[in-house]
């Protein structure tokens, strides 16, 4: 029995749309984060850095996003693109840049105490750069890996719906928005979206 932990975070979601799109069965246990439930004594022995996603499968644990992604998608056989050097590039795209960038514009432009203009102005631009990255990749090809949907996708889709985070529109970045419109209307996307069921980041 596989045994996935998270919350309506961007991170977890890209396990939960991984296990939706493998088509796999799961227990689920929310860990709510503002609750600071992942701290608990029962999480951190599992993940001793205190983060959430954790999978555990076949008595392993697994933690990092991105580490859950690979290792589900080797295993499954599924979503490595037609190339597996360019989806991993892609993937790190997100992994490194797309989600920590937008981390921190959300810091600065909601969450901060105080919000100095030159924070709120760096951090966004970060993220506009990776947008325009990702819409010229995506004029090219439908999905960041060629032309089927891979773990890049699935690694970027949770925080590109959090563009109001970085106080971003879609609009100025056409080929980003299709792509984002494509990937939300997969029904696996819109289950793993949704759990764990209930889930709020506020």
């Amino acid at each position: 029995m596989r045994h996935f932990y998270g919350w309506a975070t961007p991170n977890s979601q890209r396990v939960s749309i991984m296990l939706e799109e493998c088509g796999l069965e799961y227990a689920v246990t929310g860990v709510n984060i503002r609750a600071r439930q992942q701290f608990a004594p029962e999480i951190l022995a599992l993940n001793p850095y205190g983060k959430i996603p954790i999978l555990v499968e076949d008595g392993r644990v697994i933690f990092e996003s991105g580490a859950i992604l690979l290792h589900l998608a080797e295993r499954q056989g599924v979503l490595l693109g037609e190339d597996r050097a360019t989806t991993l590039s892609w993937l790190m795209v997100a992994l490194t840049s797309l989600g920590p960038f937008t981390g921190q514009a959300h810091h600065w432009t909601e969450l901060a105490p105080e919000k100095p203009e030159a924070a709120r102005a760096h951090t966004t631009a970060l993220v506009d750069r990776v947008y325009r990255l990702l819409d010229g990749r995506l004029a090219e090809v439908p999905y960041l890996a060629g032309v089927t949907c891979s773990i890049a996708d699935i690694a970027a889709y949770p925080w590109v719906a959090k563009h109001g985070w970085a106080d971003r529109d879609l609009a100025p970045t056409p080929h980003l928005a299709d792509w984002f419109g494509r990937m939300g209307d997969r029904p696996a996307v819109q289950r793993g979206m949704a759990i764990p069921a209930g889930a709020r980041l506020e």
